[in-house]
């Protein structure tokens, strides 16, 4: 079994985050998003991965290289136009042939047991498991339904009416519960190579609805453990949070400070706030369930709670920001911005 992690994608709703770096670059407590997904492949066995990449692939495979110092071998099916997920993972099956794969979304982050997910796919023949989640209905996923034995019977992507109503109203009550795609495949050759070479697929709206129509083994696994998606800053938040309080069981330790960094004696921080490398932190300041990344300046008397600061920021004395933490209004202060002594924000 080999890996695949589908990491091309631009970004679009974590920026300003990816305008200097991909998305699956983006640090989740002081560590680059991909090393989480790389270390949970190793832990299950699967050392040979290829990473499907688009986007600055330049700089995944700068940080990666031939992923000697990760414990795995590292290969790279660079797409020089996007080729959707489908056309991603066969343009990256080909530099691993004759090998069944287990494939991830490159955006989100898990610690499902992945041998489990392995043994029930081999146990049903199937050529394709998609591993699944259990999240509140209504939500903006597609949602999967099953017979008894597991296999896919039918897949129903929400309206366009309802994804805006949700992301407008993250408030809605919930009235049940749905099985999502949670981005983890366990794929046969012979779904893989139902996807044309070269060709922009998505293997959830294309390949999948054919093999479900054709009942060609299609299954879904429901599985325990952690799952979200890094969608936006508010989920980025949340799931630095969760590798720092261990809510999540990651197989590569986060860190809460980085290297370098220097914080006042005076200055009070939370243990769910990540500070990145190099940073300087003055005295009486407060910082609270908030992402600061490298070589960040922060003043005396400043106080942030539930924001993200990117890169090369300065904060100057007595500025106060306050991100309501809730929705999709997290505030994110783009990387190399001057916030001026006094300023006051409330996002």
């Amino acid at each position: 079994m080999k890996g695949i992690i589908i990491a091309g994608g631009l970004g679009t709703r974590l920026r300003p985050l990816t305008y200097q770096r991909p998305k699956p670059l983006v640090p989740v407590a002081n560590r680059p998003f991909l090393e989480y997904q790389v270390a949970l492949l190793r832990k299950h066995g699967i050392t040979d991965i290829v990473f499907a990449t688009n986007y600055m692939a330049e700089q995944i495979e700068g940080h990666f290289g031939n992923g000697s110092r990760f414990g795995v071998k590292m290969q790279y099916a660079v797409e020089h136009e996007p080729l959707g997920t489908g056309g991603a993972i066969r343009n990256a099956a080909q530099l691993i042939p004759n090998s069944p794969v287990v494939v991830f979304n490159g955006d989100v982050l898990m610690d499902f047991d992945l041998r489990e997910i392995v043994a029930f796919h081999q146990e049903r023949h199937a050529s394709a498991t998609i591993t699944l989640t259990e999240v509140p209905s209504p939500n903006p996923f597609g949602v999967l339904y099953l017979t008894p034995s597991g296999e896919v019977e039918r897949w129903e992507e929400p309206t366009e009416e309802l994804k805006k109503r949700l992301s407008l109203d993250r408030d809605i009550v919930p009235t049940g519960k749905d099985y999502i795609n949670a981005g983890c495949y366990i794929l046969e050759r012979s779904c893989i190579d139902r996807i044309p070479v070269d060709t922009k697929v998505s293997i959830e709206r294309d390949t999948y609805p054919q093999m479900i129509a054709a009942r060609a083994g299609v299954y879904g696994y429901s599985a325990k453990g952690y799952w979200i998606d890094l969608g936006h800053a508010e989920q980025l938040l949340y799931a630095t949070q969760a590798v720092l309080s261990g809510a999540v069981h990651t197989a590569a330790a986060g860190m809460s400070v980085g290297e370098g960094t220097t914080i006042a004696p005076t200055t009070w921080i939370n243990g769910l706030t990540a500070i990145g490398k190099q940073c300087r932190i003055a005295g009486e300041s407060r910082l609270e369930n908030c992402i600061v990344m490298d070589n960040v300046t922060v003043g005396s008397n400043v106080r942030l709670y539930g924001i993200i600061v990117d890169e090369n920021v300065v904060i100057e004395d007595e500025v106060v920001i306050t991100g309501r933490g809730g929705g999709n209004s997290v505030p994110v202060i783009a990387a190399g911005s001057v916030l001026t002594r006094g300023t006051r924000l409330q996002l």
